[in-house]
């Protein structure tokens, strides 16, 4: 036993004296991978429907890392990013027709009228990001190498800011009821019945995920601890929604029929945080929950940095 014990420290001294550290800073950019579609925007005649996928983790990086090469092929590096993602498309449209009754001033209400909805969000949505990863280093010769591990996401959002205008017009005439003039048209089709436009700002923030990275990278030395790297990276990972917060919301409400224009503020609305929950009751009775989705952030980048080695005791 004490010489299996002494063997044991042996082997870790070894092994310390032969390691060497070094730690390294970057810069990158990198585009999204299997992405997803985040929205549907149309054109200004609201004639053409297009389709725009992408990803979160698309966008300028910036890495710290810090690692321990124990021998001149195995390492392991541990690196904090920080990424400023780019601006993706988050549009969506609705057409839709619903029915409602008008009352008419001092006639009363009249029959139900059926009415054509254009619901349209413009908007984009971004991350703001920082990452944790752990990855084993591999040395093929003294200028190429390849790593991979694990990472995680340890703080950030998505943010969003979108713009919704809905328009609300008739479709048929709306007649009014007796005692007028059977026939006696009070609103005719056509008639544009109202628009509200919502401006609003979202927080979205995550459950922690857990992904894969790799890279596969070349350096050249600068001198005795210096050496230059350029790299590419493969870094797969999504983000399941937990929560979000409006930051801002305003909401304006114009009737084309006279009545009072009214607005909503972001002091107004019934809950301005929203849980996302994997399985909900009643889905339409409670505004502070809603069923979550996954964020995409996956990603290839390039990233180029310096590393330098400390000297060996």
């Amino acid at each position: 036993m004490k010489k299996n014990l002494l063997l044991l420290v042996a082997v870790v001294m070894a092994t310390s004296a032969s390691a060497q550290f070094y730690v390294s800073a970057s810069g990158g950019y990198s585009i999204s991978s299997a992405g997803i579609l985040t929205g549907t925007s149309l054109n200004d005649s609201q004639t053409t429907a297009t389709n725009h996928y992408g990803s979160y983790g698309e966008g300028a990086n910036f890495q710290l890392r810090a690692g321990k090469m124990f021998n001149e092929t195995f390492g392991l590096e541990m690196s904090l990013a920080y990424l400023h993602g780019a601006d993706q498309v988050i549009d969506t449209y609705k057409n839709y027709y619903a029915t409602s009754v008008f009352p008419i001033p001092n006639l009363g209400n009249s029959a139900p009228a059926t009415l054509a909805v254009n619901d349209v969000t413009k908007g984009t949505a971004h991350a703001r990001a920082y990452g944790l990863s752990m990855a084993l280093v591999y040395n093929f010769n003294e200028h190429i190498y390849g790593k991979f591990g694990a990472i995680t996401k340890v703080g950030g959002k998505t943010e969003a800011e979108a713009t919704n205008v809905v328009n609300v017009t008739l479709t048929e005439n709306v007649y009014a009821p007796s005692p007028a003039p059977a026939g006696t048209i009070a609103i005719p089709a056509g008639t544009h019945v109202k628009t509200v436009t919502t401006n609003a700002e979202q927080d979205f923030h995550g459950r922690i995920p857990l992904g894969f990275i790799a890279a596969f990278g070349y350096k050249h030395s600068l001198g005795e601890n210096l050496n230059l790297f350029a790299e590419l990276e493969y870094l797969g990972i999504n983000v399941t929604r937990d929560n979000s917060e409006y930051t801002a919301f305003t909401s304006v409400d114009v009737s084309g029929l006279g009545a009072p224009t009214t607005t909503t503020t972001l002091d107004q609305l019934p809950s301005k945080e929203i849980t996302y929950v994997d399985s909900l009751a009643n889905p339409n009775t409670d505004p502070s929950k809603a069923l979550s989705s996954v964020a995409p952030y996956s990603s290839f980048g390039i990233n180029v940095g310096i590393t330098y080695t400390f000297s060996k005791k």
